[in-house]
Parts: structure tokens; sequence; C-alpha cells
């Protein structure tokens, strides 16, 4: 890959990073911490009473969705060029299973805005909280900075940090397999955490697009 083919992948890896990041916050931010009352009744209320914000939520979802396929499109051919085919393969599967993951559970999410029986809103509900989005974040996060670490798109702090990440991921994994309850505002952290360390990166791909321009 030359110089200027470089410099677009990064960018294009960036800007789908920071978008979906922007376009996350904003869907968080229309839904809300959910209704007090988590039976399927106080769900059934609270989507039926938010019904409008909720489904912008899950438009800006989508987006969001569709703009990390521009994160992981940019980034796997810098990371095959590295040398490193093997991770590469790796960045560009897990990055499908996240994005795909997330579809899903977006349709889990706005089918419980159109879903009033207890039965169907207490399936839907289970559905997209077990629906195992963390341990495709735990995945997605270890293998990027394994090919942040090997490529050097990154300082090792930021890799060393997403590992750490990954870590506290997996323990989330383990606790939506294992737990009683489908995820709560405590899965909010771990969001938050990833939503911020996706950001870090983004802004050093971003980097690195402008040092391959100099370098040309």
């Amino acid at each position: 890959m030359n110089i200027d083919a470089s410099r677009g992948a990064l960018r294009v890896a960036a800007a789908g990073g920071l978008g979906f990041d922007l376009l996350y916050v904003v869907h968080r931010l229309l839904q809300g911490f959910g209704p007090d009352d988590a039976s399927p009744a106080g769900i059934a209320a609270y989507s039926a009473a938010h019904r409008g914000r909720l489904l912008g939520s899950e438009v800006a979802l989508g987006l969001a969705l569709f703009a990390f396929v521009g994160l992981i499109a940019g980034l796997t051919p810098v990371v095959r060029t590295a040398g490193q085919d093997v991770l590469a393969t790796a960045v560009a599967v897990t990055g499908a299973v996240f994005v795909a993951l997330g579809f899903l559970s977006q349709a889990a999410e706005t089918a419980l805005t159109n879903v009033s029986d207890p039965s169907a809103v207490l399936a839907l509900n289970q559905l997209q909280g077990r629906t195992p989005n963390v341990w495709a974040i735990t995945a997605l996060t270890a293998v990027m900075s394994s090919a942040a670490w090997r490529t050097r798109l990154v300082p090792k702090w930021l890799a060393i940090a997403g590992f750490v990440a990954a870590g506290v991921f997996a323990l989330g994994a383990f606790f939506s397999v294992f737990g009683r309850e489908v995820e709560g505002n405590s899965s909010l952290f771990g969001v938050g955490l990833f939503v911020v360390w996706l950001f870090v990166v983004a802004v050093f791909l971003l980097r690195g697009s402008s040092e391959a321009r100099e370098e040309q």
C-alpha cells in the first residue's frame, strides 16, 4: 500500500471511529436510563410513553454501526500492509461480529417499542440484554489492541489500556451469561470505557494519517 492509500485508509478508519462514538452517544442520550420498573408492564409503559424518542435512538444506533464499518474497512488493509495478515483478518472478523450483534440488539430494542404483551416484552428484553455484545467488544478490543501494538499505529500505553479494558469487558461478559438479570445501568460503565478508548484510538489514527502525508 502506497503512502496515499495508507493515509486515506487511516482517515477512513478515524472518521468511522469518531462517527461511531458521536452517534452512539446520541443513541444513549435518547435512550435515557430506562424505566424504574423493570417488570414487563413497566417496560411496555415506558416504551409507549417515549416511543418517538426511542425510535430516534435506534436510528442513531444503526447509523453508528454503519460508521463502525468504516473503521474496520480502513484499519484492516493498513494492518495487513504492515505484514500482520492474521491480525488483519482478526480485525475484520471481530469487527463484523460486533456490527452483526449490534444490529441484532437494535432489532430487539426496536421491537420492544411496538409490543405490549407481557410475554413478548419479557422475551425481547431478555434477547436484547443477553445478546453477547460484551463478548464481541471484548474480542474486538483485544484484537485491535494487539494490532495497534504490532503495527505501532497508536502509542504502547494506549494498546496496554485496551488490553486492560478487554479484561474488564470479559468480566462483564461472564456476568451477562451467569447473572440472573439482564444488563442494567451498571453496564453503562463498560460501554463508556469502550467509547472513550475508541475515541482516543481514532484521534491517533487521524494523527497517523497526517504523519503519512508529511512522509510523502
